[in-house]
């Protein structure tokens, strides 16, 4: 078990960008969103505090955590705000009358996601790597 202090820092990122989100619609009123909405909302907060979790304890499943948490969250967050009205799970914020900094809540939350994504699939790749093919393929 080792720990990776990017991927400590990128999940300390992305749990904040996440709660700031979280904040926001608070902020806007939890009235327009659907129970979907609030459930998935809750399903990525879970995943962004267990991956922290995980990375702080040097879990060998941190990085596959932070590769799908991040991934997952990004996709899900780009949906449900950015996409066209499609189901349940949708809170378009192009069709809605938010504001300016409920856009940069939103953008950042996915950008830390990417990131988180990144940094797990980073380690992930690494992991996969025998350091002795590593080595010999770079000299």
């Amino acid at each position: 078990m080792t720990k990776s202090r990017a991927l400590v820092l990128g999940s300390v990122g992305f749990v904040a960008a996440n709660l700031l989100h979280t904040a926001d619609h608070f902020r806007q009123g939890l009235g327009g969103l659907t129970p979907e909405v609030l459930l998935g909302g809750s399903v990525l907060t879970v995943g962004a505090i267990g991956t922290l979790v995980l990375a702080l304890r040097g879990h060998p499943r941190a990085s596959l955590a932070a590769a799908a948490v991040g991934l997952g969250s990004a996709f899900g967050v780009t949906a449900s705000h950015l996409a066209p009205h499609w189901s349940a799970f949708s809170d378009p914020y192009p069709e809605l009358d938010v504001d300016v900094l409920s856009w940069a809540v939103m953008l950042a939350e996915i950008a830390a996601a990417l990131v988180l994504a990144s940094l797990g699939i980073g380690q992930l790749r690494r992991q996969a790597t025998p350091r002795e093919a590593w080595q010999s393929s770079s000299t």
